[in-house]
């Protein structure tokens, strides 16, 4: 390799999710997303272009953050032109964060592949760079106060900055805009009319990368001449398969993924790893869409046609890259579509040959390191999903906070399964993949934590008794089995009437009037229906029951169930009692029977 001294260049995007959500309108939240991709898989890389970076000097450049290897010299006036065009290009309202580290001398001996091969670990390198990018993060430029007047009017889609363009909508009439909101609209219409021109060579915006996989994939899009997207939420009322006007809001994250990625010693395996993850990604993605999310014709009203048949898609999305997904479908579809993505991804990061490769050689580290087996056990990929039912009307800014603190459960909730693995065998089957979900009503807690510790938890210290009303957040096998259940109940007719007897008999969360309660509404039900309850609750226990069993004692294997309960063994110092039902009763309105409602 050249003996001119080369630097690591790391970017990372700040506040990624409050540029995307900065409004309540589906059309800027899509554009924003869309435009930040833009800048990261494609301004970026022309920028390197101008810097004579190549193509192998390009670590990675996607999910927002970008690492490059540079001239020395040349460093600093790189990252800073990088930052330029972010403000630029968004008006203002997005920026980026960069940090150099120098790569030691050693590594720079030999080409270009002894640099991507040289293990960067024994130097801290990579540790020193990841430093340096978090300690600019924190300490970000001064701003400066916009200047204020009562007859400057303020943008009339985020409402923060001023108005600076008056512009057409096509929907809304005459709107005004300022500079951010303006290109995150020019951004998201420049895709329209695109989506069927599309072919598999065309992968480097965000949309483009999902149509061409989709098309990969062997989506149907069943010869229609041009396939929209929904123009705003109101438009996913008619993607409703149940009585309610309910969107989900999916929102997926990689468990671990900045720890494994921490103890990846080489450029190559981060590189490798890098783009193999962003691809499985996109591919779960692209096939849980295949099997749940087809085209749908709705009725729209058009300026010169008047109300006219269009195809849509049902869904859309809003955030998607490196490890992260955002996306809205209706409610009817959004469990289907959470589990099918965290299913996929883990399939395919598990067959994956360089992401294997780059595991093992992680596991090996600390396995040899003797780190606790809580920490290897972590460095296998997984996602956890947060999901949020809501009507259509609400406030999006808030459901985008209630869907990262169901994922922020959902997670908390695998790694205290993880803090259970005790060895080898364990470890090897162990996957951190949870589900969690949350149905919005007019009291809902905003934070998942304190909606589940005060609606689905109590304890009795008196009695030494734990109540769990929820199985949340679920195991992908766990939510494979309730989704079903809700479905067979659906053609056992169970009536709304009698579930919601039986859902206040389970927030008594007591062993008296819950049970008493519980029992008169079973007894009201048909012999049918009856089994059918019972033995839902029987197969949830058994599941919960089998991994403390004893082999000596097959007895221990089946589950103990009073009745709506089934007991979880001891928590310190008190007998746990949980139950799926009311998970069941929730999801009941939102989960269509296949091939119907």
């Amino acid at each position: 390799m050249n003996s001119m001294q080369k630097s690591l260049v790391a970017f990372d995007t700040d506040h990624i999710k409050n540029y995307v959500f900065g409004t309540d309108r589906l059309k800027e939240n899509r554009g924003a997303s869309a435009l930040l991709d833009r800048l990261n898989r494609q301004v970026m890389a022309e920028i390197a272009g101008n810097y004579e970076i190549e193509e192998d000097d390009i670590i990675y450049k996607h999910g927002g953050s970008g690492l490059f290897v540079v001239d020395s010299k040349r460093a600093d006036e790189f990252g800073q032109e990088v930052q330029k065009k972010y403000r630029e290009l968004t008006g203002g309202g997005a920026s980026i964060t960069y940090a150099v580290q120098p790569l030691p001398a050693e590594a720079l001996q030999g080409g270009r592949d002894d640099l991507l091969t040289h293990d960067l670990s024994k130097t801290y390198t990579l540790d020193v760079m990841r430093y340096k990018l978090r300690a600019a993060k924190d300490a970000p430029a001064n701003i400066q106060a916009l200047s204020s007047h009562p007859f400057m009017r303020p943008c009339d889609a985020c409402g923060v900055f001023y108005a600076e363009k008056e512009d057409r909508d096509e929907e809304d009439g005459d709107t005004f805009y300022c500079k951010s909101c303006s290109y995150k609209m020019k951004e998201d219409r420049a895709f329209r009319g695109q989506i069927n021109s599309i072919g598999e060579e065309k992968e480097q915006f965000l949309w483009h990368r999902v149509i061409s996989r989709l098309k990969n994939e062997n989506y149907n899009f069943s010869g229609f001449e041009k396939v929209d997207r929904p123009r705003d939420f109101n438009e996913f009322r008619q993607f409703a398969e149940t009585s309610k006007e309910y969107i989900g809001l999916i929102y997926a994250d990689a468990n671990n993924m900045g720890a494994l990625i921490d103890e990846l010693a080489t450029l190559k395996a981060l590189k490798n790893f890098a783009k193999e993850v962003d691809e499985a990604v996109i591919i779960a993605m692209s096939r849980a869409i295949k099997a749940h999310l087809p085209v749908v014709e709705i009725e729209r009203q058009e300026r010169k046609e008047g109300k006219t048949l269009v195809p849509v898609f049902p869904f859309d999305i809003l955030l998607v890259g490196g490890d992260d997904i955002v996306m809205v479908t209706s409610a009817a579809k959004a469990m289907d579509v959470a589990l099918a993505i965290a299913t996929e991804f883990r399939k395919l990061t598990a067959e994956n040959e360089l992401i294997r490769e780059a595991t093992a050689s992680v596991l090996g580290k600390l396995t040899a390191e003797n780190r606790p087996i809580q920490e290897i056990t972590a460095a296998r990929l997984s996602l956890c999903v947060g999901v949020v039912l809501a009507p259509i009307k609400y406030p999006f800014g808030l459901l985008q906070d209630m869907a990262e603190s169901a994922l922020k459960f959902a997670k908390k909730t695998s790694a205290n399964d993880r803090e259970k693995v005790k060895n080898q065998e364990e470890l090897a089957a162990f996957d951190g993949t949870r589900i969690n979900f949350q149905v919005v009503t007019g009291g809902s807690h905003p934070n998942f934590n304190e909606t589940y510790r005060k609606v689905y938890q109590h304890k009795d210290k008196d009695k030494k008794l734990e109540f769990h009303a929820s199985l949340r957040a679920y195991k992908p096998e766990d939510l494979a089995l309730l989704l079903q259940a809700v479905r067979e109940g659906h053609t056992l007719n169970l009536g709304r009437t009698k579930l919601h007897q039986l859902r206040e008999a389970i927030l008594e969360k007591n062993l008296t009037t819950a049970v008493q309660m519980g029992l008169a509404t079973l007894r009201n039900w048909q012999e049918q229906q009856r089994i059918f309850v019972v033995e839902s609750v029987y197969e949830f226990g058994g599941r919960y029951q089998m991994s403390r069993s004893d082999p000596d004692n097959p007895v221990s294997g089946f589950p103990r169930v009073t009745f709506p309960w089934f007991a979880d063994g001891k928590h310190h110092d008190r007998s746990v009692y949980r139950t799926s039902l009311l998970d069941f009763i929730e999801l009941y309105d939102f989960v269509t029977r296949e091939g119907g409602e």
